[in-house]
């Protein structure tokens, strides 16, 4: 019975990211950031713009987070619901909480192994190597896990793989940060692209019959 549930569970968070839609927004908040921390590494932390971005920072984060969720939702309401229908898996306050808590610690364990590495070794920028480790580590346990699409896995190389290079470009840290998100942005846009083309060409828009 728990391995029925747990098939159904699965089979739902996938038909949640069929569709693409879900890349495409993240793509856009990623892009979001990309501008953030150009945008700060060009007008310096002592500049008045720099000082107002620092401290706008989590608002600006919570924000684009929330309008994302919310985008995510209208345009599911107009392109996947119509085709293929609403299905939603509500997971019981026990799983959810378990599954943050996983997340978390898998996320601390990595960034504190990241950290003691990435100090020993004075020719990386670890802060984008540290960053290219937590955004891989969270889309393997976030998405990867609990979907088994292999496109996350993909993604999260990518990450990893980006983080690593751009660790050693030499760039300033912002121009770093900035161009770590710009390059994600473009790979999740160009994964949920062919995803949402797919989905259409498989899944067409029923036709509405009106009443003679």
């Amino acid at each position: 019975m728990k391995d029925e549930i747990s098939q159904i569970e699965q089979r739902v968070k996938r038909y949640w990211y069929s569709d693409g839609i879900g890349e495409l927004t993240g793509g856009g908040v990623f892009l979001l950031l990309g501008l953030y921390f150009t945008a700060q590494q060009y007008f310096g932390d002592e500049s008045l713009a720099g000082s107002l971005l620092q401290t706008a920072f989590i608002v600006i984060l919570i924000g684009a987070l929330f309008l994302g969720r919310k985008l995510i939702n209208f345009l599911k309401a107009r392109v996947t619901y119509p085709r293929t229908g609403y299905v939603e898996y509500r997971q019981s306050g026990r799983n959810a909480i378990l599954m943050r808590v996983l997340s978390a610690v898998v996320a601390m364990i990595v960034a504190g192994a990241a950290i003691l590495i990435t100090r020993r070794i004075d020719a990386i920028d670890s802060t984008v190597a540290l960053t290219g480790i937590l955004v891989g580590v969270i889309l393997v346990v976030n998405q990867g896990w609990s979907s088994r699409m292999g496109r996350f896995y993909f993604l999260s190389a990518a990450s990893f793989v980006l983080g690593g290079v751009l660790s050693v470009s030499g760039l300033p840290r912002g121009y770093n940060l900035g161009l770590f998100y710009a390059l994600m942005a473009i790979a999740f846009a160009v994964s949920g692209g062919l995803t949402l083309k797919h989905y259409l060409r498989e899944n067409e828009l029923p036709l509405e019959t009106g009443n003679e």
